[in-house]
């Protein structure tokens, strides 16, 4: 579950600016107050913030040198004084929220839902937060919910949902899957510490945040922090800059204590920070070609690279979702049509983990149903202004691509924004599962020669997966219960096979990452010559030493209606007192969140 928020409480406080550069200029112009397109629907197009100005120069050298002078301190910290000031950090962040909503919907507007989904985007920072602190208060391994170990010898580390959260999340199981060959344990860098054995010099590490999602840069922050024992300098991404001041208010304790900085700039801050003497490790989420750029520096992809800093890299991902023929209802059809729409429509499709191949079984009966029933969910969502740069691109290309027999789908919802386009029938060959398009686009790929059985399916979907579609960073499955236990071999060869570093299963692959407790990035593997999907894992806040992949399996249906959905009227009421919940989730914060739920 996430959270959104009510209007009368998002209101941005008026002496904080929430800068940022409005792109799709030529359809989308700037104005003094938001445009309400239409009160049926409660669209609120974008009106554009300012930008920030860069960090100059000066700054930069005093940041880093502060952060420098501040490592050893923050190496030499015990867990409980971390979690105290983690925990400092949660009435920080609830209070920034309503500001940071307002900021979001003025850039990227609103579509029905208020403020609701820009709030949405700071739950994963709020469990975070306090999983981590759980975690250093237990020094460093906090409790799970047990170890199981497949008849491989892999082991499996279950994890969510734990304490009141059960209640909220009933039937969902979200598992860590280890490394084969490596022990369950849990925080080896504070179990080092513990036995006095001495781990590396002290560090500064610099965050380059990713423009979509703030929720990416905060959390890789704690990351760099927790896991990885340095102090952090993360210079905000150019797209979403505005939500710079924002991340330094809600980590108040942090920033006050000289633990991290939040700097900006484009591309020239960003080479000079990289290649800073002091500093001593780059994390990235973005683009593969960031990556080399950073890492390769131009040069041949060949032996060691010319950077000889550990660079972290959380990259795109051709997501796919498997979907597994079944007995399904018409009203479980619907559902699922609306799990792979709000997959899609999610951000106005500017994720990594935004659905992009739709896989089903061309011979599977209810396949025209399917399609029929995705159809009529998209062409009930708001179409939305693609506001990330490049996307009128990405929109043209994928036209080009297939010139005839796209769809376009979504309300009218105003000037500037974009129909979600869907082209449906693709085989394998025909698809195109190797540019991951980060806008509304959506294909269906229909596997021949499988004959409607789930299992022939489930294993040439896999392959396909597997074999042909780009990225390795998540992956979904949807599979009726009845099929599932009839074909639970060839289920579970499924979920151990694909190769992918997060699968959601009957859940959108968002809620993987909401989920902090399970580990997000690409699959292992990866290497500096060919990095795809990325070369590590973030969250994992149980701190699991060797993560391989998580699994998040949700029931068949949630009832009443998740938070993911496209159509959710419950959402904004509900916002304020999930968000609490996250933050302290105590008996009385839960009903709220239910009463709100229902009501």
């Amino acid at each position: 579950m996430q959270v959104g928020a009510t209007r009368t409480l998002f209101k941005s406080p008026s002496t904080i600016k929430h800068p940022s550069p409005l792109p799709r200029q030529q359809a989308v112009r700037r104005s003094t107050r938001a445009i309400m397109v239409s009160s049926a629907s409660g669209v609120v197009l974008p009106r554009g913030v300012e930008p920030l100005p860069a960090t100059d120069q000066h700054e930069l050298e005093r940041v880093v040198a502060s952060l420098k002078a501040k490592a050893p301190e923050w190496v030499g910290l015990p867990p409980p004084t971390r979690a105290s000031l983690l925990r400092a950090c949660l009435p920080t962040l609830l209070a920034t929220v309503p500001g940071a909503a307002a900021a979001g919907e003025a850039a990227k507007g609103s579509y029905g839902s208020g403020r609701a989904e820009e709030a949405l985007n700071w739950t994963p920072i709020a469990i975070c937060l306090r999983e981590l602190a759980e975690a250093m208060e237990a020094g460093g391994a906090p409790p799970t919910l047990g170890s199981r170990r497949r008849p491989d010898g892999q082991w499996v580390v279950d994890v969510f949902p734990s304490g009141l959260e059960r209640l909220l999340n009933a039937g969902f199981r979200g598992s860590v899957w280890v490394t084969p060959g490596q022990e369950p344990t849990q925080g080896a860098l504070y179990a080092r510490k513990a036995a006095g054995v001495p781990g590396p010099d002290a560090g500064v590490a610099l965050v380059l945040g990713a423009g979509n999602q703030v929720s990416v840069a905060a959390c890789d922050i704690l990351h760099k922090l927790v896991v990885d024992d340095q102090v952090v300098v993360c210079k905000m991404n150019p797209v979403n800059e505005y939500m710079g001041p924002f991340v330094a208010a809600a980590l108040a304790p942090l920033v006050q204590a000289g633990y991290v900085a939040v700097v900006y700039g484009g591309g020239e801050v960003g080479r000079a920070l990289c290649t800073h003497p002091d500093v001593d490790s780059i994390h990235l989420t973005g683009a593969a070609a960031t990556y080399d750029a950073i890492v390769w520096q131009g040069k041949p992809k060949v032996g060691d690279p010319p950077c000889t800093k550990h660079v972290g890299a959380e990259l795109g991902c051709v997501t796919p979702y498997i979907i597994t023929p079944g007995p399904w209802t018409d009203a479980e059809l619907a559902y699922h049509a609306d799990t792979v729409a709000s997959a899609l429509i999610l951000n106005a499709g500017h994720n990594c983990l935004k659905v992009e191949l739709v896989v089903t079984d061309a011979a599977w009966e209810l396949r025209p149903k399917f399609l029929d029933a995705l159809r009529a969910k998209l062409a009930a969502c708001p179409r939305r202004v693609a506001y990330y740069p490049t996307s009128d691109e990405k929109f043209q290309a994928f036209r080009e691509r297939f010139p005839e027999g796209v769809e376009e789908l979504g309300l009218e919802s105003g000037p500037g924004t974009s129909p979600w386009l869907f082209k449906a029938g693709q085989s394998v060959d025909s698809a195109d599962a190797q540019h991951e398009n980060w806008c509304g686009v959506l294909q269906e790929v229909a596997l021949e020669g499988t004959g409607g059985d789930p299992a022939a399916f489930l294993r040439a979907a896999v392959e396909f997966a597997n074999e042909r579609v780009w990225g390795t960073l998540s992956a979904g499955l949807i599979i009726h219960p009845a099929t599932k236990a009839a074909h639970s071999e060839a289920f579970d060869a499924a979920v151990a096979e694909l190769r992918y570093g997060a699968i959601a299963i009957n859940c959108p692959t968002t809620m993987c990452f909401v989920n902090t407790c399970l580990p997000w990035g690409g699959y292992p593997g990866s290497t500096p010559q060919d990095i795809g999907s990325g070369n590590c894992y973030v969250h994992n806040t149980k701190l699991i030493d060797h993560p391989q992949k998580g699994v998040l399996e949700a029931p068949w249906t949630v009832r009443p209606k998740p938070f993911w959905a496209t159509q959710n009227p419950s959402l904004e009421g509900m916002a304020p007192a999930a968000l609490k919940f996250f933050a302290y989730p105590t008996v009385w914060n839960m009903i709220k969140v239910i009463w709100k739920t229902l009501v």
